[in-house]
C-alpha cells in the first residue's frame, strides 16, 4: 500500500509525499490512525480538523464506499489531498 499526500498535507509530514505502512490496515481510519500517530498532532489536526480532506482509495473518494470506515487491501493506492478553500 502507498499513501501519497498532496499540497499542503505536506506541511504536516516533514515533507514527505508519500508513505508505505509497515502494517497491515483493514480500514481507512485504521490508516488514518497509524498515521497521526507517525506525524504526530499537528497532522492529525489537520486531516480530521477544520480543514478537512479528501480520501481516495485506488483513485475513488470515498464518500460513498464507508467514508473512514471504507476497506483497503495491501495493494491500494491512497492518495490524500486537502480541500481548497475559493473563499
Amino acid at each position: 500500500m502507498t499513501v501519497t499526500f498532496h499540497g499542503a498535507i505536506t506541511e504536516y509530514t516533514n515533507g514527505e509525499k508519500s508513505f508505505s505502512p509497515t502494517t497491515t490496515c483493514s480500514t481507512l481510519r485504521v490508516l488514518l490512525d497509524e498515521l497521526s500517530s507517525y506525524y504526530g498532532e499537528s497532522f492529525e489536526l489537520f486531516i480530521f480538523g477544520n480543514e478537512a480532506c479528501l480520501f481516495l482509495v485506488n483513485g475513488q473518494g470515498v464518500a460513498f464506499s464507508g467514508g473512514l470506515d471504507t476497506l483497503i487491501n495491501p495493494g491500494d493506492k491512497i492518495d490524500i489531498l486537502p480541500f481548497v478553500d475559493a473563499g
